[in-house]
């Protein structure tokens, strides 16, 4: 079982079978805010729809194949974040995220990223993290640049939402300079 603390009132956690009513539950109130973004929420009608992905996501990570995980805030589930998938010859992932509505502005999404960021290179020994946000999603966009991710690029009609194309823009970031962005933090602390 995958569970990672982010500080006192925050925590990561797999997702099972005893989330699926919480999980529809805040996918449903925020339904209008994450449609646009995200190519999913039409799907999610049903608890059922919600019980699919759960059971997935599980399935995910007993194929050691990525993790996909609530992430909590005061004992509430309050999104989702997790690796795609893991290439492991190439040593990389992607990550993806979402908050309901109410809990977004807490920083949790940035908290959770630099747990995950960590678990991937230190745990994993993976050697490379990207994060595709369509262009327009400003707010999903700034979480890879403060976290010392690199624009590598931008992915013409990359994705299909409802009527219409988004292109992407890519970050990437290595192992190798997330280990220097750490030890730049950890000195400026210091001093």
């Amino acid at each position: 079982m995958f569970k990672y603390d982010i500080n006192e009132s925050a925590y990561l956690k797999l997702l099972d079978l005893s989330d699926v009513e919480e999980l529809f539950a805040l996918t449903d109130r925020s339904k209008d805010t994450l449609r646009e973004w995200l190519p999913f929420v039409d799907d999610v009608k049903t608890v059922r729809d919600t019980e699919q992905f759960v059971k997935n996501a599980m399935q995910q990570y007993a194929d050691h194949n990525g993790i996909q995980a609530g992430i909590y805030y005061d004992g509430k589930l309050a999104g989702v974040i997790g690796y795609h998938q893991i290439n492991w010859q190439h040593k990389w992932t992607s990550i993806g995220y979402w908050l309901g509505n109410e809990f977004v502005g807490k920083g949790l999404v940035t908290n959770s990223m630099k747990a995950l960021i960590d678990f991937a290179f230190n745990y994993l020994k993976l050697n490379r993290i990207e994060v595709r946000v369509a262009v327009g999603n400003i707010r999903s966009r700034t979480i890879p640049k403060v976290l010392g991710f690199h624009e590598e690029g931008r992915l013409r009609d990359a994705e299909w939402l409802y009527d219409h194309y988004v292109d992407q823009v890519v970050y990437g970031l290595t192992a190798t300079e997330w280990k220097k962005i750490k030890m730049s933090n950890e000195a400026t602390v210091v001093l």
